[in-house]
């Protein structure tokens, strides 16, 4: 990777964050903190950029401002400051940390509050009461925190800042400033209750949003303006837990890269990163999780096993990855933490000069991600985000190679052959024209259920926005809330095991819909013998089973333009089982134009990335194995087939130790068995444009780099 001229984050794997949520009512809270061992311990830990507290949640200051409150256990000294400059000193990127949230500014400021759809101050309702509290910036707290930026921008000399829980504190706000904004802005009154069949309440929803982005924007401007160079960067976890947060495309344009905090499993993660990978607006993103089990956790460490898995996690979708510690109230840290990870970052760090922000991210499915469907209207239904995450375990499982858009990377659609819309309720007129012509173009489309019957305004249509594309027109909706696919006798692709005796059940309603004449059924509905909610009636005491075959189309395949749309009538994608996951990739492998960019016999708990260094000839292919039982249990013999067209490979091998890999080469791919997978393989398959024969030495098998016995 040329590190010229590159931004800090570009050529920054290895982060560090300590969390200073410490209050000042003791005298001994922090004041045995001692910037000098805090930058050992960065060092300690080959920490190469270290996040940096100017306040925290509670708004109390660990720099001397003349704007809000100076924590009284540093008695005046410049913390911030002096960590600062000893990173610099160090050669480690110094990243100043700055909270949205102010408990200070909260009880000191009464008028400022945040005020929930139930009346209540953040202190009274998040988490452990009487521990947070959240201003709204539609009051005087905006000028406030703006000020506090301004001057810790024209204080300290920062390689970026970074903005913490910048976001609605889950729930709409009715305090008197954003009352007061929306009247004057739209003339109406704020909607009380949360109702998404009413345009004005999506209106008001539409309207925090744009509020949110535009704050995020006054805050990167004040950065860019004071301290040109500098980057600016904010929390994005929020957008996983759904539309009270208010984060939508819009808050996240103006970080320079994408960053949050995240706590979950492989699967989560790996959903995580991907998204995160095309949210950013450069590379790379940043992964954030605890070393702790979570964040309420002081003491307990998770395994090295696990933090080295996630870390891997990070590096395989090409992020970084950052560590966060939380400090002793007395302000001291747990060496044996910084020498823990300070071996995990030496694993990493010789893989860091094969990556390059300008490689391209190889997959062939995308799961599209919409900020304005996570929404909950239908009761009973599985929320936006579990669907979007079912759907990329059942691509993972099937080793298809997939990615998360959103409409950032609408233009990007045709980079991929196939799209899924997972009960995508809200789509825009942007999107559907984007989809429309994707598909007009050749590429192929999977969406479910409601997807496109509602758009971003509120109004529920009579039909879906899409109906020309899927091929089917909106009729009703099962009463059932237990339904059947039962396959075709003509089915083109494998539905299998399934029948019709033996269909497919899906824990939820069905849409029903009209096929168009030149749409094909691939699968109909068939319904229990007694609607489950009867209590006068059952054909079994536990179960529902199907009795009750339909004529009403479950899933359909329409042929449009170049390309072709399978649409299912039910969210097939939500299913944890293991019969339905396998439906769904067939569904899923019957769309796909041509070959996948690899194929792999990997078991469940790897997973494979593939990015192409096309300015460098070379692929570069990660492994990734991430247990739910650590210590991982090494993997061998592992199959993979790189499909790469016309390009000549020349050789293959494992980095940083440059082993080689003996393959097989052939009508576009390239074959070959990889070497045993302990948590993280990266493989380097060089290769040449220029025409002719494969050497024999290189087209021949060599002795497989495999230690296994």
């Amino acid at each position: 990777m040329n590190l010229q001229k590159m931004p800090w984050y570009q050529s920054s794997f290895r982060r560090c964050l300590i969390d200073m949520h410490i209050p000042d009512w003791d005298e001994r809270f922090l004041s045995e903190l001692d910037p000098q061992a805090y930058v050992d311990l960065m060092t300690l830990a080959r920490v190469d950029t270290a996040m940096i507290y100017a306040d925290s949640c509670l708004g109390i200051c660990y720099w001397p401002t003349p704007i809000g409150h100076m924590h009284g256990g540093i008695r005046g000294r410049d913390m911030l400051g002096e960590i600062v400059a000893g990173c610099r000193e160090r050669g480690i990127n110094a990243i100043v940390y700055d909270n949205f949230w102010s408990k200070w500014a909260y009880d000191n400021y009464p008028e400022w509050r945040f005020i929930s759809d139930e009346g209540k101050g953040t202190a009274d309702y998040l988490w452990t009461k009487g521990r947070y509290g959240v201003c709204c910036f539609n009051t005087p707290y905006r000028g406030f925190m703006l000020a506090q930026i301004e001057d810790l921008c024209d204080r300290y000399a920062f390689d970026g800042m970074w903005i913490d829980m910048i976001f609605w504190p889950y729930s709409p706000c009715h305090c008197p400033g954003c009352k007061r904004r929306y009247r004057e802005e739209t003339g109406a009154e704020l909607p009380l209750k949360a109702d998404w069949a009413d345009p004005g309440w999506v209106r008001f929803q539409r309207t925090r949003e744009a509020w949110l982005a535009e704050f995020i924007g006054e805050l990167a401007a004040v950065v860019r303006r004071k301290r040109p160079g500098a980057s600016f960067g904010h929390q994005f976890s929020a957008w996983s837990t759904g539309w009270r947060t208010g984060m939508t495309n819009a808050a996240f344009r103006n970080s320079d890269y994408a960053s949050g905090d995240f706590y979950g499993d492989a699967l989560h993660q790996s959903f995580t990163c991907k998204a995160l990978y095309e949210l950013s607006e450069n590379k790379p993103f940043e992964f954030m999780t605890s070393r702790c089990p979570d964040l309420s956790d002081h003491t307990t460490t998770k395994p090295a096993e696990l933090l080295r898995a996630q870390m891997f996690s990070a590096l395989a979708h090409q992020g970084a990855f950052l560590f966060i510690d939380a400090i002793d109230p007395s302000g001291t840290l747990d060496r044996r933490v910084y020498e823990m990870m300070g071996r995990l970052y030496k694993e990493l760090e010789p893989f860091e000069p094969f990556l390059d922000h300008n490689a391209e991210f190889c997959y062939d499915a995308a799961i599209y991600m919409n900020f304005e469907s996570a929404i909950e209207p239908y009761d009973g239904e599985d929320s936006y985000m579990n669907r979007a995450t079912s759907a990329a375990k059942s691509l993972s499982d099937a080793n298809i190679p997939y990615g998360v858009l959103t409409k950032k990377n609408l233009r990007q659609l045709a980079q991929c052959q196939i799209v899924i819309l997972p009960n995508v309720l809200m789509l825009d007129q942007e999107e559907t024209e984007a989809f429309t012509r994707y598909v007009q173009n050749g590429g192929s489309l999977y969406a479910s259920k409601r997807t496109s019957l509602m758009d971003k305004d509120g109004v529920r249509l009579g039909n879906f926005q899409l109906s020309e594309l899927f091929g089917v027109s909106w009729k009703g909706e099962t009463e059932e809330t237990v339904t059947y696919i039962a396959p075709s006798p003509d089915s083109t692709c494998s539905l299998q095991p399934f029948n019709a005796a033996y269909p497919a059940m899906l824990r939820g309603t069905q849409l029903l819909v009209e096929p168009s004449k030149d749409t094909r059924l691939e699968a109909t509905i068939t319904l229990p013998y007694v609607d489950p909610q009867r209590v006068d009636a059952f054909a079994s005491a536990i179960s529902n089973p199907p009795g009750k075959p339909t004529s009403w189309p479950a899933i359909t395949r329409r042929r449009y333009g170049q390309g072709q749309v399978v649409y299912a009538a039910g969210d097939i994608e939500s299913s944890p089982h293991q019969g339905q996951r396998e439906l769904f990739a067939s569904l899923i492998r019957s769309l796909r134009s041509k070959p996948f960019h690899y194929e792999s016999d990997a078991p469940k708990c790897v997973e494979i990335t593939l990015f192409h260094d096309a300015h460098l000839n070379r692929y570069r292919l990660h492994l990734l194995n991430f247990q739910q039982q650590l210590p991982n249990i090494p993997v061998h013999g592992i199959g993979i087939q790189l499909h790469i067209g016309a390009k000549r490979p020349l050789r293959l091998r494992t980095v940083p130790d440059g082993q080689p890999i003996g393959f097989t080469a052939g009508d576009g791919a390239v074959s070959f068995t990889a070497p045993k997978l302990d948590t993280f393989l990266m493989l380097l398959l060089e290769y040449s444009t220029e025409t002719g024969t494969i050497p024999a030495a290189i087209a021949q098998s060599h002795p497989s780099a495999d230690a296994a016995p």
